[in-house]
């Protein structure tokens, strides 16, 4: 590969054809990587030109946010998830350090140290109380618990204030104590921005010479590549997560209180939502791994935003909706590189696990079809009788859960079986409410028509959000419904923005000619729909689709050997909890008798597939269930109170049941059933593959299933080769 050249200063290695030939793929690659970060720049120089000073101050903001991104890809490298607590594991001790310089007098630097202190407590905890405990859990699980981690330092950051009483921490104003004025037309930068532009440069480099000089940064990439691996070679894998972790949270506080100083500290639960959006963008442009163009996608897009913000002041959420179409265009010139496709696609690691159907052995009994029968008559019993005995306000509140179920339905069938994580579900009941506003309040439409006309457009605009992300890892499509879900709330959905969606509240609704004119009505209407809903969900699972889709979100290459295409099944996935969310969307439009946002935003998003894990994703039973939990405990709070149940209450069942309300009585069933056969004298294991492994988790009704082996994530569709023992 070299030839060696002697002279005067000794031998040096000089690269030969070979050797030169051989850098070209390397450079090559690397060049197709970065093509993500040039087309955001291009977007921003051709669409969004400004003045020098205004492409600076995007570029030191841009650096601050570069921390939180290169923070989430140090996180996932290590442990193949998306921290969604990222940015609140900084928020929390921004807020404690801001208020102490600010309000209490503190020194500046000493409110500095007292806030990294706090961050590095704080994400300790959190690590060694909730991630560890998740650290071999299916990923969907360790997401919920990120998502309940922020959630909870939400509800902390909200309540840190009150140590001052009644003071305005927002309108405080926080600096660094020395003085400094740079006057650059348009813009004055002070202190503040040149102490970020350090102390980020700083931080970039150090964690670029942590992660690739020293032995600790070696070895944390070694764990992230293979972990079991480096745990046989001694590698304390324990601890370098810990330490991983408190870097991220550090970084974290830095992004945040020193954006903090130069903008103000915006006391917004969604604060740390778009900054943390911003920050996905960066790392799916990045590639998820690679820490210098994640570092370099989050100064382009920090340059963009501003951009937007410059030339179109007269609509700040329109930078919503650019960050999301430029972090989607990014992906799609990714998409042209088939090595970034195969290392991405290739992430390891179950996503859910499903709740097995009762063997098929036992159905017949007559003790197990009359608790099945109970099992469903029971509930459908409960929830005809409600209208007579609760009040119009309690049977709006019980509209808006059946509404929120049917969206934990869309989940299931997106995510349980298909695969694909989606963080912004509640976008997709967005279009089908729309629409279905217009349809009832212009066109004067039956209601049965438009919720047609609503599941449609949800079921079109999820089939066009989740078209990029196809050939990619299920992480990606959760970085683009996030990020759709921030546009769609708040600018393509804005009534402020567009006015074709109607403002007026409705006309009574009919359907069928049957007018709704009452609370009561409406809530069995809602009722109904939900109840066909779940008996076209269950019909689905066992239908040929929904088995390609169960394959799919599996194992995808063993599905693919089977004949099943990959790309068609998602999209139908998508397509089709699309449509699920966009008639819920119609539901909670005639529940509220016209079109408003509060319900679609990014936070109920996040809620309800908080509420659907912790009910169980993988079943159908546990989206209702997953509803009532802790959708019904949050709506019957008080609205101070109303984060509690899904930043607490997620952790706890989590830690308590990992595969959700479902997976606990599941368990419950099966040692009923074990009872029962035990009873008959029914040898469970000697019943068949179909029969004797429900109860071990392994996929039921296979005989049942054109192509072999669709089933659960317990399995992959070789192993009914295996056990039927075929070659």
């Amino acid at each position: 590969m070299t030839a060696v050249a002697t002279g005067a200063t000794g031998t040096l290695p000089r690269p030969t054809a070979q050797g030169r030939a051989a850098f070209r793929p390397v450079a090559a690659r690397g060049g197709r990587a970065a093509l993500p970060v040039v087309a955001v720049v291009a977007v921003q120089l051709l669409f969004f030109p400004v003045p020098p000073a205004i492409w600076a101050e995007g570029a030191v903001l841009g650096l601050l946010g570069s921390l939180m991104a290169v923070g989430l890809a140090l996180v996932f490298r290590l442990n193949r998830v998306v921290n969604f607590a990222q940015g609140d594991l900084g928020s929390a001790p921004a807020v404690l350090a801001y208020g102490l310089v600010g309000l209490s007098g503190v020194n500046y630097f000493l409110g500095l140290a007292t806030g990294l202190v706090a961050a590095v407590v704080v994400t300790s905890l959190a690590e060694v109380l909730v991630v560890r405990r998740f650290t071999r859990s299916p990923r969907l699980l360790l997401t919920v618990a990120t998502i309940g981690i922020s959630q909870a330092l939400t509800v902390g950051a909200l309540l840190i204030p009150l140590l001052w009483g009644s003071a305005q921490l927002g309108t405080v104003r926080v600096g660094f104590p020395w003085h400094l004025s740079i006057a650059v037309s348009p813009v004055v930068f002070g202190a503040d921005d040149v102490v970020a532009v350090v102390v980020s440069l700083a931080a970039l480099v150090g964690i670029a010479v942590w992660s690739r000089v020293t032995e600790l940064g070696i070895a944390t990439r070694a764990v992230g590549d293979r972990r079991d691996r480096a745990a046989m070679l001694g590698v304390p894998v324990v601890r370098l997560q810990t330490l991983t972790w408190i870097v991220a949270g550090v970084l974290s506080f830095l992004a945040v209180f020193l954006r903090a100083c130069i903008v103000g500290l915006p006391l917004d639960p969604t604060f740390s939502l778009v900054s943390l959006a911003s920050a996905l963008g960066a790392l799916a442009l990045g590639g998820f791994t690679d820490l210098p163009l994640v570092a370099a996608a989050a100064v382009a897009l920090g340059v963009l935003e501003q951009g937007v913000a410059w030339d179109q002041p007269d609509r700040p959420t329109l930078v919503l909706a650019v960050v999301a179409a430029v972090v989607v265009l990014g992906m799609v010139v990714r998409g042209v590189s088939p090595h970034q496709r195969r290392r991405e696609s290739a992430l390891p690691g179950a996503l859910v696990t499903v709740v097995p159907a009762v063997p098929r052995v036992l159905r017949s009994l007559t003790e197990v079809r009359l608790a099945t029968a109970v099992a469903w008559l029971v509930p459908a019993a409960f929830a005809a009788t409600l209208p007579l005995w609760c009040g119009p306000g309690q049977l709006l509140e019980l509209s808006t859960l059946l509404a929120l179920g049917l969206v934990g339905l869309s989940i299931v069938v997106l995510t349980g079986w298909g695969g694909q994580v989606t963080l912004g579900q509640m976008s997709f009941a967005a279009t089908g409410g729309a629409v279905a506003a217009l349809a009832l309040g212009d066109w004067h439409w039956d209601l049965s028509l438009a919720l047609l006309v609503a599941g449609v457009a949800g079921g079109t605009v999820a089939a066009v959000v989740g078209l990029p992300t196809l050939r990619f890892d299920g992480v990606f499509v959760a970085v683009t419904t996030l990020v759709f879900a921030l546009a769609a709330s708040g600018y393509l959905l804005d009534r402020a923005q567009f006015g074709w969606i109607p403002p007026h509240q409705l006309p009574v609704p009919a359907i069928f000619g049957i007018t709704l004119g009452s609370q009561a009505s409406v809530f069995a209407m809602c009722l109904v729909v939900t109840a066909l809903g779940v008996v076209a969900v269950r019909g689905l699972r066992h239908s040929r689709s929904g088995r390609a889709w169960r394959a799919v979100g599996t194992n995808e290459r063993a599905a693919a050997g089977y004949g099943v295409g990959a790309v068609r099944a998602k999209l139908g996935a998508f397509f089709v909890s699309g449509c699920i969310a966009g008639v819920a969307g119609c539901l909670l439009v005639v529940v509220n008798q016209q079109y408003v946002e509060t319900p679609f935003t990014v936070p109920e998003s996040l809620l309800v597939l908080t509420a659907t894990v912790v009910g169980g994703v993988g079943s159908v039973g546990g989206a209702i269930a997953g509803a009532a939990l802790l959708e019904g405990s949050a709506v019957f709070l008080p609205p101070d109170w109303q984060l509690l149940p899904s930043a607490f209450g997620v952790l706890i069942v989590l830690l308590a049941f990992p595969g959700g309300a479902a997976g606990a009585l599941a368990r419950g069933r099966d040692r009923l059933l074990t009872v029962a056969a035990r009873r008959h004298g029914i040898a469970l294991e000697a019943a068949g593959p179909q029969d004797a492994t429900a109860l071990v988790g392994r996929p039921p009704d296979r005989d049942r299933s054109p192509t072999p082996g669709f089933g659960t994530t317990a399995h992959d569709p070789t192993t009914r080769a295996r056990e039927q023992g075929e070659p």
